[in-house]
């Protein structure tokens, strides 16, 4: 073999010899894109199947009064858990309802100075039952011997959800005595 001759180390079709660098077929990049994409929608479809499911969360738990603090008007912190009133829907704070006169009000802290009142200085017992579409947990809770669930939703600070029939009858009485966000009528409580 001549000395002068450039010997060939590399084939032709494997590597370019411009700055592209390696080049990579056009089927590798299509099924990258489509193992990626694959990846996502397994993850986003079912996490749970993935990750597990969290059991159903039951018991009960309760806490002397200065232990209960009020979040909102659907929710409760005793201890260190944070718990939702089940069925019941109130207004964020900051949200802003009509009274009788027109005048705009922040009902959801209204509705969380409701249901601090039917809390202040009682104990509070939280029967669990799951956890909600945001993943707390939440229950049917009392204090001083009064369903708080029942309490913020007759009193009108509260809507009562589809998945709580039980408390629709007090929701329809609230609101025929325009009470708390029904106060300027049904039209006044638009959250």
């Amino acid at each position: 073999m001549p000395l002068h001759r450039p010997r060939r180390i590399f084939r032709s079709g494997s590597f370019s010899s411009g700055s592209a660098g390696w080049r990579v077929r056009p089927t590798v990049i299509a099924g990258l894109v489509g193992a990626i994409i694959g990846s996502a929608v397994m993850l986003f479809s079912s996490p749970a199947a993935l990750f597990g499911r969290v059991p159903r969360l039951s018991g009960q738990l309760d806490a002397d009064a200065p232990l209960v603090a009020v979040v909102d008007g659907q929710t409760l912190r005793l201890r260190e858990s944070v718990i939702r009133l089940h069925g019941v829907v109130a207004p964020m704070r900051g949200q802003e309802c009509r009274g009788a006169d027109g005048t705009r009000f922040d009902c959801g802290a209204a509705a969380s100075e409701a249901l601090a009142a039917l809390v202040r200085g009682h104990a509070v017992a939280c029967l669990l039952d799951g956890r909600d579409d945001g993943g707390f947990p939440q229950g049917h809770c009392e204090a001083g011997g009064v369903s708080l669930n029942a309490a913020v939703v007759a009193a009108g600070w509260a809507r009562a959800d589809a998945n709580a029939p039980d408390l629709a009858t007090r929701e329809t009485a609230a609101r025929a005595q325009h009470l708390g966000i029904w106060r300027g009528g049904d039209a006044a409580a638009t959250f």
